[in-house]
């Protein structure tokens, strides 16, 4: 369009309306809070991602606590058999590690699943596994 098209377009009394019109749209959201828990914050800091080193905002990373023994069953049984502590009752030492995800490794680990839109939607904590 020219300019003096433009400048009467902008003159014209509906053209208000039409520009409210526009702006009241709204655009589409998949998740409520976008995918990410940053309430009121503005910016939040980047981790790395603890498989493919990717930058991800520290509230939008899948995070789990993970916690393992430092040797397997085999080797944990011959440091028990020939060890003076660890014979009489005494527990090994465990790895404790908080692990930070970028979503596209979480999903492609299947730490997290993709789910239908009714169970997006939903507002339900998951079921808890672990102690028995």
């Amino acid at each position: 369009y020219s300019f003096c098209t433009l400048l009467c377009v902008f003159k014209h009394p509906t053209f208000f309306l039409l520009r409210k019109n526009l702006t009241s749209r709204k655009m589409t959201r998949k998740r409520r809070n976008h995918g990410r828990s940053k309430h009121s914050r503005g910016r939040t800091t980047p981790t790395h991602c603890a498989n493919c080193g990717r930058l991800t905002p520290k509230d939008k990373a899948v995070k789990r606590f993970v916690v393992r023994n430092m040797l397997d069953a085999a080797s944990a049984r011959d440091v028990a058999e020939n060890s003076t502590v660890y014979d009489k009752g005494f527990a090994l030492p465990k790895l404790y590690m908080k692990t930070r995800m970028c979503i596209a490794c979480a999903i492609h680990q299947r730490v997290v699943r993709a789910r239908a839109v009714i169970y997006r939607k939903s507002r339900q904590l998951p079921k808890r596994f672990g102690k028995k």
